[in-house]
């Protein structure tokens, strides 16, 4: 990709500006405080997938420190889950203290006194309830919380009673990922890392390739580049309103240890594994969208915290879950095909240990940037055009805590 030919993303999308991005929003305390009200208390949280609710009774637990909350999701008898606030009505217990399960018959006893709830949130039961003082048991259930899925992801909105659907919420994700086999994709593997740095210092990370062909060079750095596009510049930039996709670029994909030991072994299944398009053009539009023959995946940002890493046949998450101003929890999550052989299942672990090192090398950077930006001596980040995601990230970010903005936006 000659210099000539490069899009220039950030000035197709004036109202984002070219200028420096302040640094002293991803520091305050005070500016935190109101993250917590505007953005992850009105905004709608992926919280789990369907498939970890298989049965009717199983249950599932979110703890969200930055709402200050934890969230109790249930499968009903009817099938559909529920989400709520996971609190006894009666003295505040924390109801369901491990992070998932089943309850016998869909009821939820509390360990305190016994209060029980059934899978509707409803007070089923109350020991010695005689003894009580007008107590109206059908005022005194679970908080519900506004819960949807999309794809098979659960979301929730703590918001009583959301701005928006989260149909609407997620725009025009919605139709361009229409027919992407999530629900065909199960569970690999993960890992998660609490860390001391602000949330949007680790959303940053994850949101511009500019840094792969550097930061991953011991690992899959060398898939990136090539000697027209030695910086891995975007094949395709689109906004969602808050939300953003970048289709990233790849070229010679088996030039790593790790592909051409699985080409050895079997046949490339690392890479050819799964539900897959068998060419450009059966892709959903929003995967590949250029129909670029070097191509290796899109990144989505779904605002605030969530992030999906689309192939041609395994996917992957990263979100970022912030606990105070200065610490943080990064999730990260595999989806890919079980192994069917022997020389796969080496292949998949040996997998494994590859994305952990990359997702370190993800993560290195994090703690360090914040230990040195508390020095107040750089007050802006200076942005370059593939890291134009980054800025449209903070545009969205002020824009909901200043102006109070609905994320609907400029929802495509």
């Amino acid at each position: 990709m000659s210099k000539s030919n490069v899009t220039h993303w950030t000035q197709t999308h004036p109202e984002l500006g070219t200028g420096p991005v302040p640094i002293e929003r991803a520091m305050s305390e005070e500016f935190f405080k109101l993250e917590r009200r505007r953005i992850f208390g009105s905004c709608w949280l992926k919280v789990g997938r369907i498939e970890e609710l298989p049965r009717f009774g199983d249950f599932l637990v979110k703890d969200l420190p930055v709402c200050q909350t934890s969230v109790l999701l249930m499968r009903g008898k009817d099938g559909q889950v529920r989400g709520f606030h996971n609190i006894c009505s009666h003295r505040g217990n924390k109801l369901a203290w491990d992070s998932r399960g089943n309850c016998r018959a869909g009821v939820m006893t509390c360990k305190f006194h016994g209060w029980s709830y059934n899978w509707e949130g409803r007070l089923a039961g109350v020991p010695d309830e005689v003894n009580f003082f007008d107590l109206d048991k059908s005022r005194n259930g679970l908080t519900p919380v506004a819960t949807d899925t999309w794809q098979g992801f659960i979301f929730v909105n703590l918001d009583p009673n959301p701005a928006q659907s989260l149909k609407a919420y997620l725009g025009g994700i919605v139709e361009d990922l229409e027919s992407y086999p999530f629900d065909q994709i199960p569970f690999s593997f993960g890992y998660w890392e609490d860390l001391n740095c602000n949330w949007k210092i680790a959303v940053d990370a994850q949101n511009e390739a500019y840094h792969a062909v550097w930061l991953h060079r011991r690992t899959i750095g060398d898939i990136f580049a090539n000697s027209d596009d030695p910086y891995a510049h975007a094949l395709d930039v689109k906004f969602y309103g808050p939300h953003a996709r970048m289709s990233v670029p790849g070229y010679d994909l088996w030039h790593t240890p790790v592909r051409d030991l699985a080409n050895r072994i079997e046949n490339k299944w690392v890479m050819r594994q799964g539900p897959r398009f068998g060419t450009s053009d059966q892709m959903p539009k929003g995967l590949n969208p250029s129909r670029s023959d070097n191509w290796t995946f899109d990144l989505y940002m779904i605002f605030p915290n969530l992030w999906l890493g689309l192939f041609n046949g395994f996917y992957l998450i990263h979100e970022m879950w912030p606990m105070t101003v200065g610490r943080m929890r990064q999730e990260t999550r595999m989806y890919q095909p079980p192994p069917r052989t022997a020389s796969q299942l080496f292949t998949w672990e040996y997998q494994k240990t590859v994305n952990r090192d990359v997702w370190l090398e993800d993560f290195s950077t994090l703690e360090q940037s914040w230990e040195v930006l508390q020095s107040g001596v750089k007050k802006v980040f200076n942005l370059q055009d593939n890291e134009v995601l980054v800025r449209n990230f903070y545009y969205w970010v002020e824009r909901m805590v200043d102006a109070q903005q609905s994320p609907a936006g400029r929802a495509a």
